[in-house]
């Protein structure tokens, strides 16, 4: 199939019907041969991260009847000729090709387009163009990050690195194909390869996972023989951290939806894991164990909004008011796994988003429900590299 037709495909289908990019690249990169995949991935992730600001470039040229899929095209030709560097022409041929209604307006616009316009002013409704954001978010981080709102904007842009977790199971650092890895701790590491298609990675040697991520379990303080909890599984990263210092047997996960669920149970035998995994809304889960923890993590529900650079659908998919739901969810998974926990127990709750209410505020109004929790540290990943990420250890005192 045409490389930019399947790109169309897929940008139609996120931007236009809110669906998921995820899936949606999978099935179409698994459709071509892997010298064609790199230029779909760019095209289709670079329009995702900039949407806002290619459609930018054709305000008050277009007509009322204008459809919004024709805006997605002319979009998608100016990524090529403005952040590609595709010659004008070739642009021009292919996208006025794969109009699907006025194709005498495309090929004018296209003809029109010669430098990229980008609005130069500070307040958000300008900076939601400049960066391709959700003006409400912009205005969300203004208010809740003043100082660092510039830098998160810019690095919602960016592109995250992919970070690695070697398996201690079934691999170590000696082996030839981590020669060139680049080890930020005994674990984990970065690659110059993309080493998803290794025959390694398909057999469990390593797993993904990002570098942010993967110092949430050190917060639990765990022992071999914790009695261990992780309260929202999916993935699984957190779940194979915990399983390289605890015993299988005291080993806990759950994930609430069944495929997810599954899939983990997949990926866990894979790594050579056997650990009993149910399928419950987590806010129920003191109905299912009639025993209490050592550790229990709770990586909570949340908007996502620290993972827009390995994410960038989010923007089109998360809206302000999913946020209030979302906080009420975490409140009360809180309030159950308090109840599950030892004295002196430690839980850990995380989120990858960057939202005050989901995070700070969360957590003191949880501690204001159940005096019996010390905040014993928290901390938001903000400038280091990787995805944004929000942590705090609470040890309960009684």
């Amino acid at each position: 199939m045409n490389q930019r037709k399947l790109a169309y495909d897929v940008l139609k289908k996120v931007i236009l019907q809110k669906q998921y990019a995820n899936l949606l690249m999978q099935k179409a990169l698994n459709s071509l041969p892997a010298d064609r995949r790199p230029f779909v991935t760019e095209l289709v992730n670079g329009v995702l991260r900039n949407y806002a600001l290619l459609k930018y470039q054709f305000t008050g040229k277009t007509k009322s009847s204008t459809k919004e899929s024709d805006l997605l095209l002319l979009s998608m030709a100016a990524y090529e000729r403005f952040f590609m560097n595709e010659k004008d022409y070739a642009v021009t041929n292919e996208y006025v090709k794969l109009a699907e209604n006025d194709r005498g307006f495309i090929n004018a616009m296209l003809r029109g387009m010669k430098e990229l316009k980008v609005p130069e002013g500070d307040d958000p409704k300008d900076l939601a163009i400049r960066y391709s954001l959700p003006e409400w978010l912009v205005r969300m981080w203004k208010s809740q990050y003043p100082e660092d709102l510039l830098y998160l904007l810019e690095d919602a842009g960016k592109r995250s690195p992919v970070a690695y977790r070697l398996n201690p199971r079934k691999a170590n650092r000696e082996d030839p194909l981590f020669a060139d890895a680049e080890f930020f701790d005994e674990y984990g590491f970065y690659s110059s390869q993309n080493l998803i298609d290794s025959e390694a990675f398909r057999k469990g040697a390593f797993y993904v996972q990002d570098r942010n991520a993967q110092q949430a379990v050190k917060a639990l303080d765990l022992q071999k023989d914790s009695v261990f909890l992780d309260a929202c599984s999916a993935p699984g990263g957190k779940l194979f951290n915990a399983l390289e210092t605890v015993a299988e047997a005291n080993c806990y996960g759950n994930e609430l939806h069944p495929s997810k669920a599954e899939e983990l149970i997949k990926r866990l035998a894979l790594l050579g894991y056997s650990v009993r995994i149910t399928s419950l809304d987590a806010r129920k889960l003191n109905e299912v164990y009639d025993f209490e923890f050592d550790r229990i993590m709770l990586d909570a529900p949340c908007s996502g909004l620290g993972v827009l650079k390995r994410k960038p659908d989010l923007r089109y998919n998360v809206r302000p008011e999913d946020l209030d739901d979302l906080q009420k969810t975490q409140s009360e998974i809180l309030d159950t796994l308090s109840g599950m926990l030892k004295k002196e127990g430690i839980l850990v709750y995380s989120t990858c988003t960057l939202n005050k209410k989901e995070n700070e505020k969360q957590i003191v109004s949880f501690l204001k429900r159940h005096p019996e929790f010390l905040l014993e540290s928290e901390h938001t990943f903000l400038h280091e590299e990787g995805d944004h990420f929000y942590l705090a250890k609470l040890r309960k005192t009684i």
